[in-house]
């Protein structure tokens, strides 16, 4: 990030340099350096938040140069048109002049990678000394397995760190890796990440171990870990991979993300614009449903709940009260029945509407929620649910929301069996995330607020 702060500082004063005091444009008046300067300071921010929407600040020194640039020029090429229209809706009528825009872009697509090229360079020295390691497993024990290992010792730039292998279990082939070096089973990979702080798996079993492969890609998948497995299995997770290579050793990647580049930029822009619009637009609203539920029922307004978000992480919501106060201080963590008596006569009306989920958009601004997305759940229930469906892990792999498609399909959640049919929708919506699906749930969560219909 401190590379690209200066690479996107000198790109911002040479343009200004070319456009107004090179001599080039002889019809061009000067402006003076503190403006340009402040100028190219407060654009440091934007580029950098562009930059980590696009996934860049990631360590990736095992990509080609064109891989790099394809890195540079994307991220860049979106931020240009969203100043472009930004600019356009501020000020219709401002005018920045067309030779400035084309050398902005050209010196930042310049600087920008020499900036990434220094630092990949750094990356591959630091690598090469040791100082700087991706922690990894490789799952097989065959030959393969014991290849790949050879490989990358011989490949050291690329900064791997082979911690042990992962005994497949179910494989025919010849053990060739020393057992000491074994670290366990795929059974077991949960603890083996979490007590060897791996980042990588690199998966080397046959791609008829169905089974196998599940166990490895839920507890990985949950954990935010890089799955890279060797093509023969592609077969296995078509539609979850994309291909890569580690210095030409083909792999294929496990991609837990479904949005585009573009799409990912949208869906945060929504988030945020919508969170903050119906926060400050509706604040009047919202003191008045404070003021009724202190009428209704003694208690705060507000109820905090620990849920289970992104990778297992553990956070907070927010909610206005709508059960009687302390409601399970006697029963302990239980589902809230359809006529439950807990809940207070205006806690009905708040539930009907969704009303009550209003205050999970600071969830949204903190960045534990998104908009659309699974319901987060409650530490208690996932456990209970990781044993009962141990595909229930995926659910864990995206940003939970407050409002998603299971939501405005199916009723409240009363027991397990109402929350396991909900799996099927939550992952519909991962497998077939999209802005137009968001719009869509977003459109449905609105009729239910605004006219109760379709609520349960």
């Amino acid at each position: 990030m401190i590379f690209d702060g200066i690479a996107i500082f000198i790109a911002m004063v040479f343009s200004a340099w070319m456009k107004f005091d090179s001599g080039v444009f002889t019809d061009s008046v000067s402006i003076s350096n503190t403006v340009i300067f402040s100028g190219a300071l407060l654009s440091i921010p934007f580029w950098w938040l562009i930059f980590v929407v696009s996934g860049s600040y990631r360590l990736h020194w095992d990509l080609s140069w064109a891989d790099e640039l394809k890195l540079v020029v994307k991220p860049v090429t979106s931020g240009f048109i969203i100043l472009f229209f930004g600019t356009f809706l501020v000020s219709p009528s401002a005018s920045i002049g067309r030779w400035i825009i084309v050398f902005y872009y050209v010196y930042l697509l310049l600087f920008v990678f020499i900036a990434r090229g220094c630092m990949r360079i750094l990356e591959r020295m630091l690598a090469k000394k040791g100082l700087l390691v991706r922690r990894a497993a490789i799952v097989g024990t065959g030959e393969a397995a014991s290849s790949l290992e050879s490989y990358l010792i011989e490949n050291n730039a690329l900064g791997y760190y082979i911690v042990g292998f992962v005994d497949p279990g179910k494989t025919d082939s010849l053990m060739t890796v020393p057992e000491d070096r074994i670290l366990g089973t795929v059974k077991d990979l949960p603890v083996i990440i979490k007590d060897f702080s791996i980042r990588e798996l690199l998966v080397t079993i046959a791609s008829n171990f169905h089974d196998d492969i599940l166990s490895l890609l839920l507890p990985a998948a949950g954990e935010g870990i890089k799955v890279k497995v060797v093509p023969d299995l592609f077969d296995v997770v078509t539609g979850h991979v994309h291909s890569t290579q580690i210095m030409g050793q083909p792999f294929m990647e496990i991609l837990p993300e479904r949005l585009s580049f573009w799409q990912k930029i949208v869906k945060v822009f929504i988030d945020y614009f919508i969170s903050f619009f119906v926060l400050l637009s509706g604040l009047p609203l919202w003191i008045v449903l404070s003021v009724l539920i202190k009428l209704d029922s003694k208690g705060p307004v507000f109820y905090r709940q620990e849920r289970v978000g992104k990778g297992g992480k553990i956070f907070s919501v927010f909610k206005f009260r709508s059960m009687v106060n302390e409601a399970e201080k006697r029963s302990g963590p239980i589902w809230a029945g359809k006529n439950d008596s807990r809940v207070t006569r205006f806690g009905r009306y708040l539930r009907k509407s969704r009303l009550d989920e209003i205050p999970q958009l600071i969830n949204v601004i903190r960045g534990e929620m998104s908009i659309v997305g699974p319901r987060p759940e409650r530490s208690v229930f996932v456990d209970e649910l990781r044993k009962m469906y141990p595909i229930y892990q995926k659910r864990l792999t995206i940003k939970p929301g407050l409002t998603g498609w299971a939501q405005v399909k199916l009723e409240y959640d009363t027991d397990m069996e109402s929350v396991a049919n909900k799996l099927r929708y939550d992952f519909y919506y991962i497998e077939n995330q999209s802005i137009f699906l968001d719009l869509e749930i977003l459109a449905r969560t609105l009729k239910v607020v605004l006219t109760g219909a379709g609520a349960h």
